[in-house]
């Protein structure tokens, strides 16, 4: 506000030659020219800071939901080459993961490319492995045995960053 200005001399404030609270400091500018003082800037920055903290931390949980999301795909990729193998095989399920059919291959012979599935949060293609997931980003493979300890089905569990997020079970058990 202007000296001049008549809510400038109702107010009480001391002013200075531009209309401005006397003693305010503009930042970056020469004098006579408009500018931000100190605690816009600060204000501004604050807001900054909070938006990208909320930013950050919705990254961070998108991030972990997606490899727990490729972790249960992974075993829904395994599951269906341990249908496969039991196909192949007369109904009869893998003991594990080094079991073949009839036609030499093991379940991982079965996997897309026939190699090991990408573990997402080590990026090792590491899965699956045998005996039940335990790990961040591990598939498990566990045969269900019927009489005689012969392969009946099998229980495939994927684990995400810190607990079991998936169990898939199968079989004439």
């Amino acid at each position: 506000m202007h000296p001049t200005h008549p809510a400038a001399a109702s107010s009480g404030l001391a002013l200075d030659e531009r209309g401005g609270p006397r003693g305010a400091r503009r930042v970056g500018t020469a004098s006579g020219s408009s500018g931000f003082t100190l605690v816009e800037l600060a204000v501004v920055v604050t807001v900054l800071g909070i938006l990208t903290t909320i930013v950050i931390s919705n990254f961070i949980e998108m991030s972990r939901r997606s490899r727990e999301a490729s972790v249960k795909s992974n075993c829904h990729t395994v599951q269906m080459a341990a249908e496969d193998f039991a196909v192949q095989s007369d109904g009869v399920y893998a003991a594990d993961l080094t079991a073949t059919t009839p036609a030499g291959e093991t379940i991982i012979d079965m996997l897309p490319g026939d190699v090991r599935l990408k573990n997402p949060f080590t990026t090792q293609r590491s899965e699956p492995r045998d005996g039940a997931a335990a790990q961040s980003g591990q598939t498990g493979y566990e045969p269900i045995l019927g009489a005689g300890g012969v392969p009946v089905g099998y229980t495939i569990t994927g684990y995400g960053e810190s607990y079991r997020v998936i169990t898939l079970r199968s079989g004439s058990y």
